[in-house]
């Protein structure tokens, strides 16, 4: 099994950011998402229902599957600049997904200005293909893509997320799951806000 290296962080971290008033936040994907999603869904019935809670204790995930934590070993999973960012990192073996977290602080722009900006890189980057990117609300935003690693196209399915006054980057990635298998793992999310 390929431990495929996640890279987005680093593309997300170049754009600025600023703080903004948010409100609590519950994420869902638009239903185009979810659809796709409900199938592979249906399929997870049968393993356990896991919150995984990130490091700062402001975000929370809910996963089916056997996801276990491989925050020791980040250097394997990312590259070693993007560690300081990061506040969670799960793998899941039977899936194969590995779902991270990174804090990339407050933002500096007005949440709509900041999606605009994401959306524009990811359309616009080269290095990245079969990109899609779901409409933004006040505080979120989907999006997935594939790119070229180790030899193998890596696929991931993330949210760019303002709540508690920071952004976050939340991406499940696999380079053997399905879109709908990811996204189906970035279904529920929760910020607290304090």
């Amino acid at each position: 099994m390929l431990k495929s290296r996640l890279w987005l962080f680093g593309l997300i971290a170049l754009l600025s950011l600023t703080a903004c008033t948010q409100k609590d936040t519950s994420v869902t994907m638009d239903a185009s998402d979810t659809q796709a999603a409900s199938s592979d869904v249906s399929a997870a019935a049968a393993t356990s229902t896991q919150t995984l809670t990130s490091k700062d204790g402001k975000l929370s995930i809910v996963v089916d599957g056997g996801f276990v934590d491989v925050m020791d070993s980040a250097q394997d999973w990312i590259d070693q600049a993007q560690v300081n960012n990061l506040t969670l990192l799960q793998h899941d073996d039977d899936s194969n997904i590995t779902l991270a977290v990174n804090n990339l602080g407050s933002i500096k722009i007005k949440a709509d200005e900041y999606f605009k900006n994401l959306a524009d890189s990811l359309k616009n980057n080269a290095d990245i293909s079969n990109t899609k990117v779901g409409i933004a609300t006040e505080n979120r935003m989907n999006y997935r893509f594939s790119h070229q690693q180790n030899g193998s196209l890596l696929n991931e399915s993330c949210v760019a997320l303002i709540g508690s006054n920071n952004l976050y980057s939340v991406c499940a990635s696999s380079d053997s799951a399905s879109d709908a298998a990811l996204a189906a793992t970035l279904k529920t999310i929760n910020v607290q806000n304090s």
